[in-house]
């Protein structure tokens, strides 16, 4: 078995590296407080990445940006991350769908589809009962269960609302970060 300079497994390490999932978090490496001009400047281009949308943080929150071992930037407040970015784009957390500080389209997913979405499985068509009007290709959306509509994943979606719901079979949403990952998990300490 081959190991690198930190003794992990190379083959390992190269599987993990081309997954797509949220890796493992160890710790923050950089972190500091946003002047107040970064804080909005940081919230204006997230909600560019999110479609225009408003992010509804008190203005004087004091957030704080923050690298993760991974390399990963993220934006936290009063220690939870609200924010991370992936693929050159900002997604919300799911820690920021609960607490309300923003809110995306969603795609509804049935309860038999809710213990793969917990598991980070991409979300396919079969198990979806509906979704938002307003979801196009590329959208940054919530995928919510039908019971409590409570957000389970956040994701990209592969198609259009219309498109979403036309469909029999396959893939409509790829999952960036969903309930117990890494990512949820540090946050809630």
């Amino acid at each position: 078995m081959d190991l690198d300079h930190n003794g992990v497994c190379v083959a390992f390490k190269k599987a993990a590296d081309t997954a797509q999932a949220m890796p493992k978090i160890e710790r923050i490496k950089r972190r500091h407080l946003l002047k107040k001009k970064e804080q909005k400047r940081e919230l204006e281009r997230i909600g560019f990445d999110l479609g225009d949308r408003s992010i509804d943080i008190a203005p004087d929150a004091r957030l704080e940006a923050g690298i993760l071992d991974t390399g990963t930037r993220i934006l936290m407040l009063d220690g939870i991350i609200l924010f991370f970015e992936m693929e050159e784009k900002s997604f919300p957390t799911l820690h920021s769908l609960l607490q309300g500080f923003v809110t995306l389209p969603r795609v509804v997913v049935d309860m038999g589809a809710v213990k793969f979405v917990a598991n980070g499985a991409d979300i396919m068509r079969p198990g979806v009962t509906s979704a938002d009007d307003g979801i196009e290709e590329g959208s940054v959306v919530a995928v919510v269960d039908e019971t409590h509509g409570k957000p389970l994943a956040v994701g990209i979606a592969l198609m259009s609302t219309e498109e979403i719901l036309a469909a029999k079979k396959g893939k409509v949403v790829l999952s960036r970060h969903h309930i117990n990952d890494d990512l949820w998990t540090f946050s809630r300490g």
